[in-house]
Formats: C-alpha cells, sequence, structure tokens
C-alpha cells in the first residue's frame, strides 16, 4: 500500500492537465527510508532545489519537509521509500512555462526488495543500445523525462539482466538506467562527467565525499569502451541500493575489487542497519 500527499492534503490522484503528465516538467527524487529515518534527506531536497531553479520552477522546501515529516511521523515506524514530485503545476495546454502554481506530490511507498545478495555478490550487466541524448541544459538534474531509461530498461529486462550500462551518443559511459558507475584502475577511481546528460545521484556524491576522505580521490572522466575494458573493477550505486560491485559486463568478468569492498565498509549500516 502507499499514501500521498498532493499540496498538502490526502489524495490518490492528479489533475489531468498537471504539466508534470503531459510534459514531463518537473523533477523528482526518491528517498530511502531506514526504520523510520529518511536517509540524506537534506542533500535530496537541496538537489530538488537545484534543479527547480534550472527549469524555474518554484520550490518551497519547508513545504515539502513539513510533508515528507507529516507522512513519516504518521505512518512509518520501518523501512518504506519516499518519492517527491515537483512540476510547474496545471496551466492549460502548451508548452509555454506560463506561471502556474507548483504541484508537489510525496508519496509513501513500501520499502523495495532486499538487495543483500547484490551486495555481497554482485551483479551482472549487459550494455545497453539505447543512447542518452546530450542535453546540456538538464544534465545532473533528476527531472520526469525518463523516456530514454524506460527503453533502455526494457532491453535489460527482455535480455534478463538486472540493469545495463548506458553511453551517450559519442561513445562515452553516463550511468546505468538508474545508477551511477565507477571504475577502479591501477588503484585510482574514476566515475563518468555528466556534463552533457545523466543523473547526478546522492549516493555518487556522497561516495565522492568518502573516498576523498580515505586518500582516493575520484576523478571525473570521459569513459569509453576501451578504458571499461581495461577496469580493474567496477561497481554502481545510487541512495535507494547502496553499492554493488559489477562481476559481469557482457562478456568480461570482473572480481568485486578493494576499492569497491573499502567503500562499502563506510556504507554499509546506512542500507543494513
Amino acid at each position: 500500500m502507499s499514501i500521498s500527499l498532493v499540496n498538502g492534503r490526502f489524495a490518490s490522484s492528479i489533475d489531468i492537465d498537471s504539466r508534470g503528465l503531459a510534459y514531463g516538467d518537473g523533477l523528482f527524487e526518491t528517498v530511502l527510508v531506514n526504520e523510520g529515518r529518511a536517509l540524506w534527506l537534506g542533500e535530496h531536497l537541496q538537489r530538488l532545489s537545484r534543479g527547480a531553479s534550472r527549469l524555474q520552477i518554484p520550490c518551497d522546501v519547508a513545504a515539502i519537509t513539513a510533508d515528507c515529516e507529516r507522512l513519516l511521523a504518521d505512518f512509518c515506524a520501518g523501512d518504506a521509500i519516499l518519492k517527491i514530485v515537483l512540476s510547474r503545476g496545471v496551466v492549460g495546454r502548451g508548452y509555454s512555462p506560463l506561471p502556474a502554481k507548483t504541484q508537489r506530490i510525496i508519496s509513501l511507498l513500501p520499502a523495495p526488495a532486499s538487495s543483500r545478495q547484490h551486495w555481497h555478490k554482485g551483479v551482472a550487466l549487459g550494455i545497453c543500445q539505447t543512447k542518452l541524448a546530450r542535453q546540456p541544459l538538464l544534465a545532473g538534474i533528476k527531472h520526469l523525462n525518463r523516456l530514454e531509461q524506460v527503453l533502455a530498461a526494457g532491453e535489460m529486462q527482455r535480455r534478463g539482466y538486472i540493469d545495463g550500462l548506458v553511453f551517450d551518443e559519442a561513445g562515452k559511459l553516463i550511468e546505468t538506467t538508474r545508477s551511477n558507475v565507477f571504475i577502479g584502475t591501477a588503484g585510482r577511481l574514476f566515475t563518468p562527467g555528466l556534463n552533457d546528460c545523466g543523473v547526478s545521484g546522492i549516493m555518487r556524491q556522497q561516495l565522492m565525499v568518502a573516498a576523498e576522505a580515505l586518500g582516493m580521490p575520484v576523478k571525473e572522466a570521459a569513459i569509453e569502451m576501451s578504458v571499461l575494458r581495461e577496469a580493474d573493477e567496477v561497481f554502481i550505486c545510487n541512495s535507494v541500493i547502496g553499492i554493488w560491485p559489477v562481476t559481469k559486463i557482457e562478456c568480461m568478468h570482473r572480481a568485486p575489487g578493494p576499492i569497491c569492498r573499502r567503500l562499502q565498509r563506510e556504507f554499509e549500516s546506512h542500507f543494513y542497519a
């Protein structure tokens, strides 16, 4: 079961003229709730606010925070997912972003199935044929336009993979369909640059800070297939699953590496308290 607040009121539907529904004109955040506590909620709201500023959508962080706290206090004592959707609202037909009352949707959803086995044993990834379009104006933010990810995830589902690596039109690795990617080579740690497309994940940010503190600074770089083939280790991350080692990419096999295992130790309590 799930429960939602739309602009602070309990609801199970939205206006059919919502620009978020019609045009994907908005943003969203997916927050892990562990034993009633929303993990990195402040960081998620900061990213939401930055994205809203980029799209010129008013973002009332205080109201969103109050809605989140209300749902958590009244309906959640265990594990769950908190989903936050912010759209420009209802303006009528047409692309022009006319002034409107912003629509905020805060939902409390069931907790995902345990991913402990993937945390420890790793996962196999495919390589998606779907490419990400390069659009610097939208790069980094978590906007509602996710059709590229839907198509890429559909590819992987048909092929039996849990997830897949996604490249841009220039052949640069960007992310997976739902996670960020890190590569370890000769003791150095790299992650794809996100200046042209992709999502700058909250877990990616947390991991980069932790790696820096451990004396393993992360370099953002343009990563092509040749670099991926030569990598000693590969792992993926997001703020719901944590960190998963990658043990296979198509026909390329890898063992979970020491950098991944070291970083997992830093974050295991956040995901498996």
